[in-house]
């Protein structure tokens, strides 16, 4: 069945819950029996669509799904995936080849089975561990015709823990809770933790986790086990230098699995990986033996969820399966394959929508104002808006001075004008966001924090306001200006006089800085605010400029390489917040994890480690709360802005189960799976 798996993703995932959009994807949870009121997983808003209940016109099996992409693939690796290449445009094309455990339902985000026959056992104490199992149902198989099975979940569980593989692979498999996975048969599957988990370790994060083929992967998994051990971990003792050496090699090491290009390997989701031409387009196949092709999920008004195939299996959850129906989707897929072709830019993508030459536009960016005018109102395509679950941010190198200095974080926040980019120079297509948690994703979201450059009341700062408090900020941490010149405001030419060069507290003069954003061709509204920064740090006397550059170059340099001062992306997130944590934690500063600015504090460790072992959702909503608090103060991230997500498909080409659901269609990769094609 058509499943949301992110993170962001990837994802975005998690479970994979992170994904770097393409500005740059967790979920709610439920107890494993009947959801209590203190444990049901809060609903996103939605607007409520009432569908048919009469059978969908047939499809046209042998005609493909044609989705453009604007941006290329950097692996067809899955490993890598939920790694260091947890891109956008990585799970739009490789998430729909595979299936998980647990999932959530399209447009409710519930949290349902997906190769699980039921709900998980209730976490229970066997001596000093907590265990849980679930239990798979019978007849899943891999593409190659072999089962889908406990030893493959009990498989990917333990090579992931067994690597430390980095990203999300840390969040789908928490190596500080999950012990291990064993197949006790090939059916049943035993989660083995050390501590007791909470809901975003063992419902939102093990049990919506990726799986992957034991066969196939094993002797790749083998031979990166062999070269991770033949490193010596460095000691507590060792130095700065000596523990960056190690890392490097740790990821050299870790490539041997990451790197690897799989060739033939058995898929279980509704498609399998056909092909990639680099810089041109990947293809996916029909997979004729989806286990989950020709189910029906109900979803009900009164918040009911019903999924069942006929003669196979049949599950209901939230309530009774009764009344008026927000949505009924059929699982296929009904197309031969789902192409993504690569467009240069959003316009070269739009063109080619409007040609028919594709069907849908997967763009975690939204469309842009202009090239929504030129699709409204178009014969044979519709227009659809939604609200959107990410944000697109500017994060600093906590490594290097001055970003390294919260005083000098706060201060930088204070001159940046969300307001005036996103309404005016950007006439409102862009919406200010000061939150950690986007405003869409209602009952996670605290409005209760720091607001740089707002006053009192809510309302922004004039430009003069905002400099006299960026140099007050400044002052009182120690920052001093050379020749004793700081900058001013000149109230008849309406704009700063810039003084010399900042000084550090230590006396040193602030070196150049370089910002990484966005291209305009891949996204204008990035790199608007980039330059902008950049004007504004200049303005504090900081020598800053804006490196506006290719997307896949800056999570290269930001997550591979760590070799950066500042830069621009965005996170496509998931529904349960554990990404606040996974986002900042020292632990997670690794090369290619997520904590690419190397922040770390030990009071939000320490805080944030509690987002993990929290069990019910209003203690949880109350850790996020204060989570979001303390990140507003230290910054980290500035959070920017983010946009409702605009989308666009050919009606006279294709038909989606639903159209309206948090961060629209791109979310569930444009439901390869269930769209019909006409």
């Amino acid at each position: 069945m058509s499943r949301n798996k992110l993170m962001l993703a990837i994802s975005l995932m998690v479970v994979v819950s992170q994904v770097l959009a393409a500005c740059a994807a967790p979920a709610p949870t439920v107890a494993p029996t009947q959801p209590s009121a203190a444990t049901t997983a809060p609903q996103p808003t939605t607007v409520v669509e009432v569908q048919p209940t009469t059978p969908p016109e047939p499809a046209a099996p042998d005609k493909p799904y044609r989705v453009g992409i604007f941006s290329d693939m950097t692996t067809t690796n899955y490993w890598a995936y939920i790694g260091p290449a947890a891109t956008v445009w990585n799970a739009y094309v490789l998430v729909p080849t595979h299936i998980a455990l647990y999932s959530l339902s399209d447009k409710t985000f519930q949290f349902v089975p997906q190769a699980a026959d039921g709900d998980p056992s209730p976490l229970e104490q066997e001596g000093d561990k907590w265990v849980s199992t679930v239990k798979i149902k019978d007849g899943i198989t891999w593409s190659d015709g072999t089962p889908w099975t406990a030893k493959d979940v009990a498989f990917t569980a333990n090579t992931s823990l067994a690597l430390s593989l980095p990203g999300n692979w840390s969040s789908a498999y928490d190596p500080n809770f999950l012990e291990s996975v064993e197949a006790v048969d090939d059916l049943t599957a035993k989660f083995i933790y050390k501590e007791k988990p909470g809901l975003a370790v063992h419902q939102y994060g093990a049990l919506q986790a990726p799986v992957m083929n034991e066969a196939y992967w094993a002797p790749v998994v083998e031979e990166a086990k062999g070269a991770v051990g033949a490193l010596t971990p460095p000691a507590e003792t060792a130095t700065d230098e000596e523990k960056t050496a190690y890392e490097e090699s740790l990821a050299e090491a870790l490539n041997v699995l990451f790197g690897h290009v799989p060739e033939n390997e058995p898929l279980a989701g509704g498609y399998t990986f056909g092909k990639w031409e680099t810089g041109a387009f990947a293809e996916n196949s029909a997979n004729p033996d989806f286990f989950f092709k020709d189910s029906v999920t109900t979803l009900y008004a009164n918040g009911a969820l019903k999924d069942e195939k006929p003669g196979v299996y049949e599950y209901t959850a939230y309530g009774d399966p009764t009344g008026d129906t927000i949505a009924e989707i059929t699982t296929g897929p009904f197309a031969s394959s789902a192409i993504y072709s690569i467009y240069g830019t959003q316009d070269a993508a739009v063109l080619a929508l409007r040609n028919g030459e594709i069907d849908f536009m997967l763009n975690s960016l939204g469309l842009q104002r202009g090239l929504r005018s030129q699709l409204e109102g178009q014969e044979g395509v519709a227009v659809i808006e939604n609200p959107t679950n990410g944000f697109r941010y500017m994060s600093f190198n906590t490594r290097r001075a001055p970003m390294s200095d919260k005083a000098f974080r706060q201060a930088v926040a204070t001159m940046i004008d969300k307001e005036f980019v996103s309404r005016t120079v950007l006439q409102g297509v862009a919406i200010p966001l000061y939150s950690f948690v986007p405003s869409g994703n209602a009952f996670w979201y605290s409005d209760d924090v720091e607001k740089w450059g707002l006053k009192d009341d809510g309302t922004s700062m004039t430009s003069e306001e905002r400099l006299n408090a960026a140099v007050a900020i400044l002052e009182g941490a120690g920052y001093t200006w050379e020749g004793d010149a700081k900058p001013v405001w000149d109230p008849d030419n309406r704009q700063v006089t810039r003084g010399g060069k900042l000084i550090l507290p230590d006396g040193t003069p602030s070196p150049d800085v370089e910002l990484l954003a966005p291209s305009a061709g891949y996204d204008p509204l990035r790199s608007t605010f980039g330059i902008w920064i950049e004007q504004w740090l200049n303005d504090l006397g900081v020598p800053a400029k804006a490196n506006l550059t290719g997307f896949n170059v800056i999570v290269s340099k930001v997550f591979d390489e760590q070799d950066f001062d500042m830069y621009i992306l965005g996170w496509s997130l998931t529904i349960f917040p554990d990404y606040v944590r996974d986002f900042f934690h020292s632990e997670r500063a690794g090369l290619g994890d997520n904590n690419a600015g190397g922040y770390s504090n030990p009071e939000f460790d320490t805080l944030s480690d509690n987002i993990k072992t929290c069990d019910t959702f209003d203690s949880c909503k109350e850790i996020a709360d204060q989570i979001q608090n303390i990140l507003s103060d230290e910054l980290p991230y500035i959070v920017l802005f983010d946009t409702g997500i605009v989308e666009a498909y050919r009606s006279d080409a294709v038909e989606y189960p639903y159209t309206e659901a948090l961060a629209g269609l791109q979310f569930v990769q444009g439901t390869p799976s269930s769209v019909l094609i006409k």
